[in-house]
């Protein structure tokens, strides 16, 4: 089935079947990959923009803002809403992703690519993704005045990661597990970071009268 993707037959000359697995299994991993890897920011993006500026459109930000929840509290609580079906539904995109793809390889070459060190790190990196995505849009969202405009300001933060496959198309770096294991960590400082200036520049009065 690649084999006529790809343009290639048993009577012509071409590449070799090993050399077709090695090329499907770059762009697998290196290309469509980290291309999934917007799921998460995407999702965490919707749901989060609603956290704040949701709750001034429906006019349910002044009981919500007397109740006896820290801002802490507050904070966590519209994180974890917007965290926990953003990673649960990249889990399920990547599962239905591995399994399309093995199929195919498995069909064409007898062999599967997936699961492995990237996938693997990459699933890894998903939780982190939409926990730095999240910190940033209930800053945002919670200093603009609707969903909408949240929405518009927090759609930039998809972009960095698109660099990622270009990255590795131009040869600029390796990405690999090592790349994505590196990157984890730099989006767990910037998730901590971001959590620690939303407590802090978080105010319930500010954010009534916005």
């Amino acid at each position: 089935m690649i084999s006529r993707i790809l343009g290639y037959s048993a009577v012509t000359s071409g590449p070799t079947l090993a050399d077709k697995f090695l090329f499907i299994k770059y762009f697998a991993q290196n290309i469509l990959g980290p291309i999934f890897l917007t799921m998460p920011i995407i999702t965490a993006t919707v749901i989060a923009a609603d956290s704040f500026s949701g709750e001034k459109e429906r006019r349910t930000a002044e009981s919500l803002l007397t109740s006896p929840a820290s801002n802490m509290e507050l904070l966590i609580g519209k994180i974890l809403a917007s965290l926990i079906p953003a990673v649960l539904l990249t889990v399920a995109v990547f599962v239905i992703y591995a399994a399309i793809t093995n199929y195919m390889t498995i069909s064409e070459f007898s062999t599967a690519i997936f699961p492995n060190g990237m996938w693997y790190a990459m699933l890894a990196n998903s939780p982190f993704l939409a926990l730095t995505t999240i910190g940033m849009v209930v800053l945002i969202s919670s200093r603009v005045k609707d969903i909408k405009e949240a929405q518009q300001i927090s759609s930039v933060l998809v972009l960095p990661i698109l660099i990622v496959p270009f990255v590795s198309v131009f040869n600029i770096a390796k990405v690999d597990t090592a790349f994505l294991l590196y990157m984890m960590a730099f989006l767990i400082c910037c998730s901590i970071a971001l959590l620690f200036l939303a407590i802090r520049l978080f105010n319930r009065e500010g954010f009534i009268s916005s």
